[in-house]
């Protein structure tokens, strides 16, 4: 199948250091935990020997701080994989960029059925190479934005194109897109904007991404979609 691809948007997005500040946060996350999963496992304890009509107050409250604790424990996961880029070394292998996506627009159907999205997936067979699992987990973080940004009724398209050296894998969503300024700052730890504000979340998702592509000798790119939304492309090097 020939794919005609679309330009390379003109500016990659930043690639976020993982020197200082990441190290810092993911050593804190790294403490946190444990007393995170204590508290967890005691108040499950507690719940669970509260029985009896009288009781179901207490527990109902239990149960919605064990949910805020299982957020809370997400987040701390996503500071984790951020401190856990090495942009200098690690592991790479070959990996068949149509065929992820197609794994990952599979993976995602339910959700898109269920908010009256449609996923289509385009493109060419390219082996292209990677630190282990950066792709899957930036084609996730790009098409769980799309989903929350995608008005019912509208498509994301995922497309795989490539030129002799480098590979895409872009995800276009048809929502309300990005300004200059967020499309700037994107990829900052814990920034968020102006969509992303009105849903749960870390403001880790496209951190991590930027970091794992660039660990992988690619990188992100983040731009506007020329009938609206956003375009955000992984970018990795063609296999020899």
């Amino acid at each position: 199948m020939s794919v005609t691809p679309p330009p390379p948007l003109p500016v990659p997005a930043p690639t976020p250091t993982v020197e200082d500040p990441s190290a810092v946060a993911a050593a804190a996350a790294h403490q946190v935990r444990g007393p995170l999963s204590s508290i967890q496992l005691r108040l499950e304890l507690l719940r669970d020997r509260l029985t009896g009509p009288p009781n179901a107050s207490a527990r109902q409250e239990i149960q919605d701080i064990l949910r805020e604790m299982e957020r809370l424990s997400e987040i701390l996961g996503q500071v984790l994989a951020w401190g856990a880029v090495d942009h200098s070394s690690g592991p790479v292998e070959t990996v068949d960029v149509l065929g992820v996506a197609a794994t990952r627009v599979d993976a995602w159907a339910a959700q898109a059925c269920v908010r009256g999205v449609r996923l289509c997936l385009d493109g060419v067979a390219v082996t292209g190479t990677q630190v282990r699992g950066s792709l899957e987990q930036a084609l996730d973080v790009f098409l769980e934005n799309a989903l929350h940004a995608a008005p019912e009724g509208s498509d994301i398209c995922v497309t795989v194109y490539a030129t002799p050296s480098l590979v895409r894998a872009e995800v276009r969503d048809q929502g309300p897109g990005m300004s200059d300024e967020e499309i700037a700052r994107a990829c900052e730890p814990f920034w968020r904007g102006t969509a992303g504000r009105s849903r749960e979340g870390t403001g880790l998702g496209l951190t991590v991404a930027a970091a794992l592509l660039a660990a992988s000798g690619g990188h992100l790119e983040l731009g506007r979609a020329p009938t609206g939304g956003l375009r955000a492309i992984a970018v990795l090097p063609v296999a020899d």
